[in-house]
């Protein structure tokens, strides 16, 4: 039995190297810099390269590389957080969340107001919409006592215009 643990202490397993992801070198849409860095950052995360070997392939500084490094792993954090779906960064969730809260305060708002509007019906009582008299009456021949409205009678008198303006006459060709 000695021998045996004294054999498993001798042949341990060789190191191999792992795939690189078939997604990430095949798939077209990713933007190939992006391809470059990921697995740059992640061949040095795994121990397969150093910091200093990396940063001179890549031709970038090592205080860039540390960067590239921070944002590469805060993302992964973020896309590992529970609730965290494809395409759901942390800022979608804080959008949400304001969100649901102006929802919920144009909810009450709604409710004030139909409230409001309840009340309203019952202090004012249904009836008629115009007054039994009709239109009152004009004192001038076919004029309206109503200057609000464009429109001009048969018997208005317009002054005419003494200057005409450019403008006004090439628009009133065109219509």
């Amino acid at each position: 039995m000695k021998k045996r643990a004294a054999d498993s202490v001798k042949h341990t397993r060789k190191q191999r190297p792992r795939p690189k992801p078939k997604w990430l070198l095949a798939k077209q849409e990713l933007d190939e810099i992006a391809q470059r860095r990921t697995l740059m950052i992640l061949s040095v995360l795994s121990g397969e390269k150093p910091v200093t070997e990396a940063i001179t392939e890549a031709q970038i500084s090592r205080g860039h590389y540390y960067q590239l490094e921070e944002r590469a792993l805060k993302a992964v954090l973020e896309s590992m957080e529970p609730g965290a779906g494809p395409g759901r960064p942390v800022e979608t969730t804080t959008r949400l969340l304001q969100l649901e809260e102006k929802v919920k305060t144009l909810e009450q708002d709604k409710r004030r107001l139909e409230r409001l509007l309840q009340l309203t019906r019952k202090v004012l009582k249904p009836g008629p919409m115009k007054s039994a008299m009709g239109r009152p009456r004009s004192t001038s021949r076919g004029r309206s006592t109503s200057t609000s409205s464009g429109s001009t009678g048969p018997d208005t008198k317009r002054a005419p215009s003494t200057t005409a303006s450019p403008s006004s006459t090439s628009g009133e060709a065109g219509s």
